[in-house]
């Protein structure tokens, strides 16, 4: 239905974990994993009224059914200010993995371009444009 949820964990109590969790638009969503959106702004100004929740999972059960008015999130439950997402934050074992990709897209179509790049998570250091072909680099 073209909605999401971004959930950041605040708290820890036993086998139980609780969550401030925001619903968000597409481009909202793309702007943070862009890193052009700071991770505290996403809860402090949520797009539409009811899109905060407090989610808990415990026993394996994801349960969201709390919403939250903005006022009522306290600090403790608040990510610290100035995080931007960054990908080389996420740690893993394993060694990076690298693909290549052509795309056939016209030149003069930058939105579909953006779309494909910003939907696969990929940054464009450089765009060249090479024969009605755009090149990511």
């Amino acid at each position: 239905m073209g909605t999401h949820y971004l959930c950041t964990l605040f708290s820890q109590r036993g086998d139980g974990y609780e969550y401030l969790g925001a619903q968000l638009s597409e481009p909202r969503l793309m702007a943070f994993v862009g890193g052009q959106l700071d991770l505290r702004e996403v809860y402090l100004h949520p797009e539409a009224e009811g899109a905060l929740w407090l989610v808990t999972m415990a026993k394996q059960q994801l349960t969201a059914k709390d919403q939250l008015a903005p006022e009522s999130i306290t600090s403790d439950m608040l990510p610290e200010a100035g995080y931007f997402y960054d990908p080389s934050d996420i740690t893993d074992e394993a060694d990076p993995f690298v693909d290549t990709y052509q795309l056939d897209v016209p030149a003069n179509d930058r939105i579909t371009f953006s779309t494909i790049i910003s939907r696969m998570g990929w940054r464009a250091s450089a765009l060249k444009k090479k024969i009605g072909k755009v090149a990511v680099f």
